[in-house]
């Protein structure tokens, strides 16, 4: 057993950095946070840790170190869902880890920005889905993340028997919120499935990454994005997700 599990809270606040971050990796794995949000949350923690080493802050674990670091990064630009998540990650890691003192009347948290989802039009989709045409893989990607409405981050974990066929789903393990549900497959994309798989033949993964039997990653299928949208002359801010805001807009419109 690794001596930081034995530490007390007061202990671990007085411990060296990788101890405390490790600590805080453990405690995310037990209560089962998902690995984005696991990296996510641990990334912030490394963020905050190294700019009260620049700032030559020592009182790391307290409460006005965290204000004075919230309020810098706001005035940097940085975004509410950027702001969401740092907030998040330091309140479960002071609160559930440290149990050090954390005040909402001292840290409240930040009013939730009310901006609409960048939508384009059915033909400029068309057109980026048909820039990737000549790479198959690249081009099933596109078609099935506008055709289901799911998130790229579901269907780069999509495994081959995930694909029921014959009732027309695909089963998503471990979407948002950790819960697992099934998404209707149109006829269409089962043909191009089909035709998919017959030509690439994945292994385990419906899409593999560079190598067979382990998934393609969310930034590949973003290069893969901004390649046809420059291909295409497509000049909106498009990215994979905003197929899924697309296909909503399109499922309402219909």
């Amino acid at each position: 057993m690794n001596a930081r599990n034995n530490l007390t809270a007061e202990e671990l606040r007085s411990s060296s950095f990788e101890v405390v971050y490790l600590s805080y990796e453990d405690y995310m794995y037990l209560i089962n946070l998902s690995d984005y949000t696991r990296k996510a949350y641990l990334s912030n923690f490394r963020k905050y840790y190294i700019w009260c080493q620049e700032t030559g802050i020592e009182s790391i674990y307290d409460q006005y170190t965290v204000k004075q670091y919230l309020v810098n990064r706001v005035k940097g630009g940085a975004k509410w869902q950027t702001m969401n998540n740092i907030y998040s990650a330091l309140r479960k890691l002071f609160r559930e880890v440290l149990n050090a003192e954390w005040s909402f009347k001292k840290l409240p948290r930040a009013k939730r920005e009310r901006v609409l989802p960048n939508i384009v039009s059915m033909e400029e989709v068309a057109r980026i889905i048909r820039g990737c045409k000549r790479n198959i893989k690249h081009h099933t990607i596109l078609i099935t993340l506008y055709s289901t409405g799911i998130r790229v981050g579901e269907l780069i974990k999509i495994r081959i028997r995930d694909i029921d066929s014959d009732r027309k789903q695909i089963k998503i393990k471990s979407g948002k919120g950790r819960k697992d549900r099934y998404v209707q497959i149109p006829d269409l994309l089962i043909v191009i499935l089909r035709s998919y798989y017959l030509k690439v033949r994945p292994q385990e993964y419906l899409f593999n990454g560079r190598k067979k039997g382990r998934p393609i990653s969310v930034s590949a299928i973003r290069w893969a994005m901004n390649q046809s949208k420059k291909r295409m002359k497509v000049n909106k801010r498009v990215s994979p997700h905003t197929l899924r805001h697309c296909y909503l807009s399109a499922v309402l419109e219909y």
